[in-house]
């Protein structure tokens, strides 16, 4: 379980320096921080994709918690 612990903190770890990179260049951009319309296509695809294991509900769940922590981080990268 710490192996497992430790891959998904390492994985969540890349997902924020995308997320920062992805806020960065919105700034530039001028974009917008949020884009509901592409969560919604990454939830799709991650569920469908999902194997067993969490239920769907519950990685529902994980999945807007992790995009919502990630929009976050674009929103300040977006204010810099």
């Amino acid at each position: 379980m710490d192996r497992a612990n430790a891959r998904l903190v390492a994985a969540l770890d890349a997902r924020a320096r995308v997320a920062r990179e992805i806020g960065a260049l919105k700034r530039r951009l001028d974009l917008p921080a949020s884009d509901p319309r592409r969560e919604c296509e990454m939830l799709a695809l991650g569920l469908r994709e999902a194997p067993e294991g969490f239920s769907r509900a519950a990685l529902s769940r994980i999945l807007k918690s992790v995009f919502r922590e990630s929009r976050a981080i674009v929103r300040e990268s977006t204010r810099r």
